[in-house]
């Protein structure tokens, strides 16, 4: 299972089930070269076999009017990795962090707390990283939807990109 979180310019993949942990920034450039850049080195992983499986995709914040420029960019980001890769799927913020913290408007060090409490193997595989840890609950809250919807007898509705 794979979370992602994003930004402006970069993201962070992490595949739980592999331990594999990627922070990717492309340089600051004119937003299409950012933007290209991005898209090519995430269509490469995939086709390096190296992001295999399904991908949670941390859904983009509406920060405010004072960071709407901020908002724009990462939405931009978001419909790059949607574009580029099989098999995503988008999550709210507060959702991934309701069923994962058991709050849905956790702070950074609630979320940091957790995962270093419930999976100390993967808080020492991510460092110093906030958003190699987001990526990380990311996954695993992806995990447990998948579990939830696998023990259901139920197919999946959930509403998916292909790349």
């Amino acid at each position: 299972m794979i979370g992602i979180d994003l930004g402006m310019r970069k993201v962070d993949i992490v595949d739980v089930d592999r331990e594999f942990f990627l922070h990717y920034e492309v340089p600051k450039s004119e937003r299409t070269v950012e933007l290209r850049a991005l898209a090519g080195y995430l269509r490469s992983l995939e086709a390096d076999g190296l992001l295999e499986g399904t991908k949670w995709v941390e859904a983009p914040v509406v920060a405010g009017a004072r960071n709407i420029q901020s908002t724009i960019a990462i939405a931009q980001t978001s419909g790059v990795v949607h574009a580029s890769l099989s098999d995503t799927h988008q999550v709210a913020v507060s959702s991934w962090k309701k069923r994962t913290v058991g709050n849905g408007n956790a702070d950074k060090v609630a979320v940091k707390q957790w995962l270093a409490d419930r999976h100390p193997e993967y808080y020492r595989l991510c460092g110093s990283s906030q958003d190699l840890i987001d990526a990380t609950c990311i996954a695993l809250y992806g995990r447990e939807v998948a579990a939830a919807i696998d023990g259901s007898g139920l197919l999946p509705a959930l509403p998916s990109t292909r790349g």
